[in-house]
């Protein structure tokens, strides 16, 4: 299908940025605000910042890169202080999180799994289930490593599947497999997005979120925490999504004995494990094993005990992931002699473009606080919202549904650096505890399901050509909807009910 709408929205977006941007930065310079003078200039590189972040008129991370820079070089700030996010620990955390998945990947642990699941007796020759499966997978592996990898890896697996019951189809039922096309990509789209609101390393926004908990509202997440409400969050909102694709997209025939012939060909040849598979696999178990080890010690032995306190000091999530993405470096992979599972010519090749648009939207929070702009622009809004934005649901409620719409038009690592400083500001103003504000805005940031040009995995499927962008907006729209109400569900109940609320 022609995909010229979308490549001339981003082109049109691309020339209004790269025009705007400048007007803005120099008008709100040049305009009196009442700011002092650090926040001023902040906020004219912020403003511009936002128009160069939702027109992406240069790329993201170059963005994430220039905005802290120009604040050192018009002395916002000095570069130690600004700079110094650029080296958190939770930038370490998704540093070891991408070898991780480097690992898995060089030896096609990550597409073992995924036919493993289309394999299971409860899948076989139900286009159907099939759907669901590959939705569970996308799902499952979108935990770990990044939704964009995650979507790459599982397209083939998915075009195959497409591939295998659209050749039982028969001219007249033709529509009806192209529908249920749509709905399987659809389905591993949204469900890759939602896998990576589950732990901490899913998605980018979850460590921008983690690290301005702890920096600027001083509450501090582990591990387990955050997987205690995003994992049910994201397990919610992915049952309305299968849900909704098979009553939108039903399968078009009950049975296809030759899905299941394919997957099993496709499995088979893979063989039995390598010995490469089960160290990675193993070195991968490890970091999810350290990761838990501080919550399950605190849980069983009390906080108070020295070997909680030293796990809860000593294992904190960056090392761990660094220290298992290193092992991967060291231990023989068994493909030929010398060779570590994960070679550091592959290390390499990790997504350093993430990690520099991870550290400067922790600059730019930080500069927020610092220069006090964010408490600037919490004392307007609580102006101009009165006595909702002083509710604790209140403020979750229209916070969460803002930030909802606003994720489809600019990434969500973007729209996370923008309003979670200023929420924070906000609720401290307030008297309102910020956690729960701040879980659900975060996990909101990653519900873009209507445009192609929303999140990456959109794109990567529309770019298939089997999707209408009727069906995406449509689909989108709806589970736009239906996510928000799970949010405020799952902060006006789930989050107390832990122990995490008010």
């Amino acid at each position: 299908m022609p995909r010229a709408p979308a490549a001339t929205f981003d082109a049109v977006r691309r020339r209004i940025g790269v025009v705007l941007a400048p007007l803005v930065f120099v008008a709100l310079l040049l305009a009196p605000t009442g700011l002092p003078d650090p926040a001023h200039r902040l906020a004219a590189i912020m403003a511009a910042t936002v128009v160069l972040w939702i027109s992406e008129a240069i790329p993201l991370s170059a963005t994430a890169l220039l905005a802290p820079c120009l604040a050192v070089a018009m002395d916002v700030a000095p570069a130690g202080k600004t700079l110094a996010p650029f080296a958190s620990p939770l930038i370490f955390l998704f540093l070891g999180g991408f070898l991780l998945a480097l690992g898995l990947s060089e030896h096609g642990l990550d597409r073992r799994a995924a036919l493993w699941l289309l394999a299971r007796r409860w899948v076989r020759g139900s286009p159907g289930r099939a759907r669901t499966a590959v939705g569970l997978g996308a799902f499952a592996c979108s935990m770990w490593i990044s939704n964009t990898a995650t979507t790459a890896m599982l397209i083939p697996v998915a075009l195959g599947l497409i591939t295998a019951i659209r050749g039982a189809a028969t001219p007249e039922d033709q529509p009806k497999f192209d529908r249920f096309a749509e709905g399987l990509l659809l389905t591993l789209t949204y469900a890759a997005s939602l896998g990576g609101v589950a732990t901490p390393i899913g998605t980018a926004p979850n460590v921008i979120a983690l690290d301005l908990l702890e920096t600027r509202a001083g509450v501090r997440l582990d591990f387990f925490e955050w997987m205690s409400f995003g994992l049910p969050v994201g397990l919610a909102t992915l049952a309305i999504v299968l849900l909704y694709a098979a009553r939108r997209f039903p399968a078009p025939v009950a049975r296809l004995d030759r899905l299941t012939a394919d997957v099993e060909r496709q499995l088979a040849e893979l063989g039995p494990l390598a010995p490469g598979e089960r160290r990675a696999a193993s070195v991968f178990l490890l970091a999810v094993a350290g990761w838990l080890t501080p919550s399950v010690l605190k849980v069983s032995l009390g906080a108070d005990h020295p070997a909680a306190a030293w796990a809860d000091r000593g294992l904190q999530e960056g090392v761990v992931a660094v220290l298992a993405g290193c092992l991967l470096s060291i231990i023989p992979g068994g493909r030929r002699r010398g060779e570590p599972v994960l070679p550091w010519a592959k290390a390499m090749q990790l997504d350093w473009s993430t990690l520099y648009l991870l550290g400067g939207g922790l600059a730019l929070g930080g500069l927020m606080f610092e220069t006090g702009l964010a408490e600037a622009i919490a004392r307007g809004f609580l102006g101009v919202a009165g006595p909702l934005a002083g509710s604790p649901l209140g403020l979750l409620a229209t916070s969460t549904f803002l930030v909802i719409w606003l994720t489809e038009i600019t990434s969500n690592v973007s729209t996370t650096s923008m309003m979670v400083p200023v929420l924070i500001a906000i609720s401290q103003a307030s008297g309102v505890d910020p956690l729960p504000t701040t879980l659900c805005v975060t996990l909101a940031a990653s519900f873009a399901f209507m445009m192609p040009v929303s999140t990456p995995p959109n794109a990567i499927a529309y770019g298939t050509g089997l999707i209408k962008i009727q069906s995406m907006v449509r689909f989108g729209v709806v589970l736009d909807l239906l996510g928000y109400l799970v949010l405020l569900a799952c902060g006006a109940l789930l989050l107390p009910a832990l122990g995490l609320g008010p």
